[in-house]
């Protein structure tokens, strides 16, 4: 296949993107403004550029004369791409549809124009706004940096008294003069993985999602199947999830959708649309649980191959991030039970001794994972527990 993809970013996430164009015979260009970054030393050709820099990316891909362009994992260089596909006529998402994805204020906006399902939200400007704002929205409520990822940015709010840092948290990561403000709805909280070709949201995976504890809102593993919907909550569900991606314009490729059931209501809410694939472990869950490889289908899409999105198998599957427990330096890991270690699919830890490790307040703090089958996704997701809580991480 005698063809070439250009890969937004070259950190650890992006290396699944690359070492599977490159199983395929698909030559990797990749951007980065890290030289240093993990997937740099394994491109094809590397560029030390900005993936925010739209224009110098787009020189690279004229220069190569790329079949394709994605990202994995990160809503940031999605504007890029976008940019890159709307010049050289590439499969993929368009700038506009682009920006309203990576923007949550845009996102807000576009889904109320068409009605779309989600919280009721507010954008301020000032602290004496946030106040005002939460106020009016009722407690609790949430407040996100509008253009961020890795769910920087993002605090759960419970009472007046905690305004003040969830909004220094929000504008520390906003690269925007406003910030969101919205309704923190009570309810079931889950996922979806959705695939769409030629303008149609053809494939939804519904997943169960396991949240960071308040204040900070990240996601920390995942599950397949999702089982706590009946059968006609799913079917609206799935039909709500289908008609908020074709409302922001996504016509090609994958999507990360955010959402949650309204105890109330009964109805989802839609959170956040991102127009790429998911993190934390999300594209090796999909291939567990359904045999279908969502990053091949990512990199044939971009390219303009035919893709396959078959389901081979129905498998209960989860995972959980791996955090360090204090901010420090990352020495070592033991598991406590050895015989934890015999049920794994798989199991990382990518950070290495020396390097400095945070506690869990964003995405990226990650420093490692597990991932392994279930008799149901209950099951599976008491397991990887378990076997999370078998792991002594020695930082000092």
């Amino acid at each position: 296949m005698e063809k070439c993809i250009l890969i937004v970013g070259a950190g650890f996430g992006q290396l699944p993107a690359i070492e599977t164009a490159k199983s395929l015979g698909v030559q990797t260009i990749v951007v980065d403004k890290n030289p240093n970054a993990v997937g740099a030393k394994i491109a094809d050709v590397f560029y030390e550029i900005d993936i925010l820099d739209k224009v110098a990316v787009l020189s690279v891909a004229k220069k190569h004369k790329i079949s394709g362009i994605m990202t994995m994992q990160s809503d940031l260089p999605v504007p890029t791409i976008g940019y890159v596909n709307d010049a050289l006529n590439l499969t993929g998402v368009t700038l506009e549809v682009a920006s309203h994805c990576s923007n949550k204020m845009e996102m807000r906006k576009r889904l109320a124009g068409k009605s779309a399902a989600q919280p009721h939200f507010e954008i301020i400007t000032t602290l004496k706004e946030a106040e005002e704002t939460a106020d009016k929205i009722g407690y609790p409520c949430v407040f996100k940096a509008p253009d961020s990822s890795g769910s920087r940015g993002i605090t759960k709010v419970n009472s007046k008294e905690e305004i003040k840092v969830a909004y220094n948290e929000a504008f520390k990561y906003s690269r925007q003069e406003s910030i969101l403000i919205e309704e923190f709805i009570e309810g079931l909280e889950f996922g979806a993985q959705t695939f769409s070709l030629d303008g149609n949201c053809i494939s939804v995976l519904l997943h169960g999602d396991t949240m960071s504890p308040p204040p900070y809102m990240i996601p920390i593993g995942h599950s397949f199947p999702f089982e706590l919907l009946n059968e006609h909550e799913k079917s609206l569900a799935i039909k709500d999830i289908k008609d908020a991606v074709t409302a922001l314009g996504i016509t090609n490729g994958p999507s990360n959708v955010d959402l949650i059931l309204d105890k109330n209501t009964k109805r989802v809410k839609i959170i956040e649309i991102g127009a790429r694939i998911g993190a934390t472990c999300l594209p090796e869950l999909v291939f567990y649980h359904t045999g279908i490889d969502w990053v091949k289908n990512t990199i044939l899409n971009a390219i303009g191959e035919e893709i396959d999105l078959d389901i081979k198998h129905n498998k209960s599957v989860a995972a959980l991030i791996i955090e360090s427990p204090m901010d420090g330096t990352y020495d070592s890991y033991e598991f406590l039970d050895s015989e934890s270690e015999k049920s794994i699919l798989e199991f990382e830890i990518s950070v290495k001794k020396g390097d400095l490790v945070s506690l869990l307040r964003k995405g990226t703090d990650r420093i490692g994972k597990i991932i392994l089958y279930g008799i149901d996704a209950a099951a599976a997701e008491s397991r990887v527990l378990e076997v999370r809580n078998s792991i002594i991480i020695k930082v000092s």
